[in-house]
């Protein structure tokens, strides 16, 4: 192997971490390069023309044209004077006015500052915004940290040594050799004030106390540390997780050694959640161990609207168990192992390949190797064990840690609210819906079917038998039934069908007010009464294009767009194409579609629509667009009647909208002509008048659409393939 000096390894060593601790987080922005940012510098001034705006605000002279070409002469004194006043003939073309006052740029002291209102933010959008997005797991030290990364490496880490062996330099009068493992050669001697600082660095590194992982002290995992030891933040953060720690850490290791796992592969779920078993991140992860709902599936959680197996600590943890362990044996690599387990096992896989190499060190080190986020994960979860493991070496070994969470497992029947699980174990509500964080709607799931169901619930330890005992005659949903959800399903028509408001349906299955109902899911709607014969409904109002389909063997129906629906979700349901659907509907299929939107469709006749909401054609008030029949019904909606008059001498836009209490803004709307056009006598003009006033008006007869002709395939065979589904 090849060996190196003491001398040439300290310098390394000084190259690769430097010999300061890791600073404080910075409070003013550092330029890239690393020094001071610099101010651009000023042009040169060039002598001033006669011609053109002054020095000076809001005065502008023009001079003669033969002196405008002559530059400004300076004065002995190095100053400019004044430019040649003009002849008698010459007067200036404008008059020198009034500076323009320049804005204050601060708001004046003590004005109130206006702040985004971000739940409207999230209505305009539609759910998250970009910013909640951007900004992550909702946790305070979570959060910290990732702000500390932008400060402890502000470049990148391209050609960074990946680290040295433990055969650290001891301090001696003589020199000596190392072995070396990937700390570059150099012959740059260090001074002996630079060697003691490294010697000392070293001292503290041996020193520390190493987790059952494998530890490469590479320089990120050592500035981490530092961050950990030297600055206020870093003391903070730590000390925060290790009073959070007495929670879950022993039973976590526990189910970790029993598996055969390294037990500080627990400190992983500690950065990916800070230990809060209840978080969730913009990107869909929830829980202690950050599961996304198909990876949470993937290894037997339960993912849906009644429980999120992600939030039971227990379950959790033992689907973690079995991820890492399988993400080890594709990998052999611990260091691998955890990357993957934050990039995803097949990204992980398509960069070993690329690079040709199986090292994380080495693949944290090229360009577009792994992302920059994995490259940090790594090193912070070994740090984060490091000091974990040395908690006096850290300052933190007087932290009093939270009492571990201890609870016995009931299991209950379906349907019955945690407030009745409060009851049976004596125990204050609070205390339930925290250890159920999983059961999404305060109770478990409701029963489906024949068959008795029970579902797992958690009370504090010593008091299962007595709730398990008493919950046994608890009846199944209680006074509720099953509702199984169709697609196009909403709150106000499931609870309109039920008998029911919509705020009760709301609170019976804890449904928030932007949660969208999912074809398949059970909700409980209170059981039926003896009602009477209920009244026909009126006929939907429905507007089509002003186009025809004719198609043999189908039929016609129709489907109210809800909230998040897509083409393809729409296409799917009612096995129809994305493409047909553009058709039917005169639609973009690029834009999104809009709640309350109803679209047109035509299915095959013996098509198995019984797990999807829709309306019959022969149900329909079927409305063309643009037609008399269309106007007539939403203008009658309003009171008022489209009628066509003709422009008399003297007219406007603005003149016949008054007589008929319109503004020149709406008559511009409806004639599709700006209110400033001239209007010749006898120009035809539309008004939606009041029907009263319409009556007396006089009308040159009614507007009528102009809708295209039929359109008929020429044969079946052209129409785009039916989607099937998988």
């Amino acid at each position: 192997m090849r060996r190196i000096s003491a001398t040439a390894f300290g310098a390394a060593l000084a190259l690769t971490f430097g010999t300061q601790a890791s600073p404080v987080l910075a409070e003013k922005p550092v330029n890239p390069k690393g020094s001071d940012v610099a101010k651009p510098e000023k042009a040169p001034t060039s002598p001033k023309s006669s011609v053109g705006p002054r020095s000076g605000a809001g005065s502008r002279k023009v001079t003669n044209v033969a002196r405008a070409a002559e530059p400004e002469a300076p004065a002995a004194n190095g100053s400019k004077t004044d430019p040649p006043k003009p002849a008698k003939a010459d007067k200036p073309s404008h008059k020198v006015g009034r500076a323009p006052k320049k804005p204050s740029s601060t708001l004046p002291k003590g004005a109130a500052r206006s702040t985004p209102n971000h739940a409207a933010r999230r209505q305009v959008a539609g759910g998250a915004t970009a910013d909640d997005i951007r900004a992550g797991k909702d946790d305070p030290e979570l959060r910290a940290l990732n702000e500390a990364d932008r400060v402890l490496f502000p470049k990148p880490l391209f050609g960074a040594s990946v680290g040295w062996s433990w055969d650290l330099p001891k301090p001696r009068k003589k020199r000596t050799t190392v072995v070396a493992s990937g700390l570059p050669p150099t012959g740059t001697d260090v001074t002996p004030k630079d060697r003691g600082a490294l010697l000392e660095k070293a001292e503290w590194l041996r020193s520390l106390t190493m987790p059952n992982l494998p530890v490469r002290m590479d320089a990120r995992v050592v500035k981490y540390l530092e961050f950990y030891r030297d600055t206020r933040r870093g003391k903070a953060i730590a000390r925060v997780w290790a009073k959070k720690s007495g929670r879950f850490v022993a039973t976590i290791q526990a189910e970790l050694a029993r598996a055969g796992l390294p037990t500080d592969l627990v400190w992983l779920s500690l950065i990916e959640s800070g230990h809060n078993p209840s978080i969730h991140s913009h990107a869909g992860a929830a829980g202690l161990w950050q599961f996304i709902p198909e990876a949470g599936q993937l290894y037997g959680l339960t993912v849906d609207r009644w429980v999120d197996e992600r939030l039971d600590p227990q379950r959790a943890t033992g689907a973690a168990i079995g991820y890492l362990g399988d993400l080890h044996k594709r990998f052999g690599s611990w260091d691998l192992a955890m990357a993957a387990y934050n990039m995803g096992y097949g990204g992980m896989g398509r960069a070993i390949r690329k690079f040709n190499t199986n090292d994380f060190w080495e693949l944290s080190r090229h360009e577009a190797g792994i992302p920059w986020e994995t490259t940090l994960y790594v090193p912070k979860i070994l740090a984060i064990a490091i000091v974990m493991n040395n908690k006096k070496a850290f300052g933190i070994s007087d932290v009093v840690q939270d009492a571990p969470e201890s609870f016995d497992t009931v299991r209950a029947p379906a349907g019955v609210t945690l407030a009745q699980v409060a009851q049976a174990s004596e125990t204050p509500i609070e205390v339930i819906v925290r250890a159920n964080a999983h059961l999404l709607s305060k109770r478990t799931p409701p029963q489906v079917g024949k068959t008795p169901s029970k579902f797992r619930v958690y009370v504090p330890r010593g008091k299962g038998v007595t709730a398990e005992r008493k919950l046994a005659t608890a009846r199944s949903n209680g006074d509720y039934v099953p509702y199984v959800v169709r697609f196009g399903d909403s709150a106000n028509v499931v609870a309109s069908e039920h008998g029911t408001s919509v705020g009760r349906l709301r609170r019976i299955n804890a449904l928030t007010r932007r949660e969208r109902l999912i074809a398949g899911t059970v909700l409980l709607v209170p059981r039926a009464k003896t009602a009477a014969a209920p009244t026909p409904p009126e006929k939907e109002v429905v507007i089509v294009p002003a186009r025809q389909f004719q198609y043999p063997n189908r039929r016609r129906i129709f489907y109210e767009v809800r909230s998040g629906d897509t083409t393809g979700d729409v296409g799917q349901a009612f096995d129809v194409t994305v493409a047909q659907l553009a058709l039917w509907n005169s639609i973009d299929r690029s834009a999104k579609l809009v709640g309350g939107m109803v679209l047109q469709m035509y299915v095959p006749a013996d098509a198995n629509l019984s797990q999807t909401r829709y309306t019959d054609a022969k149900d329909a008030n079927v409305l063309v667009a643009g037609t008399d029949e269309f106007f007539d019904h939403f203008e009658g909606l309003k009171g008022r009647r489209r009628i066509r008059i003709v422009a008399k001498e003297g007219d406007t836009l603005r003149t016949i909208g008054k007589r008929y209490g319109l503004t020149a803004g709406s008559m511009e709307r409806i004639n599709r002509v700006s209110r400033y056009t001239k209007l010749e006598p006898g120009t035809k003009v539309i008004v939606y008048a009041r029907i009263a006033a319409a009556k007396d008006a006089p009308s040159v007869g009614a507007v009528s659409g102009r809708p295209l002709p039929p359109v008929t395939p020429p044969k079946p065979d052209a129409l785009p393939a039916v989607a099937k589904n998988p």
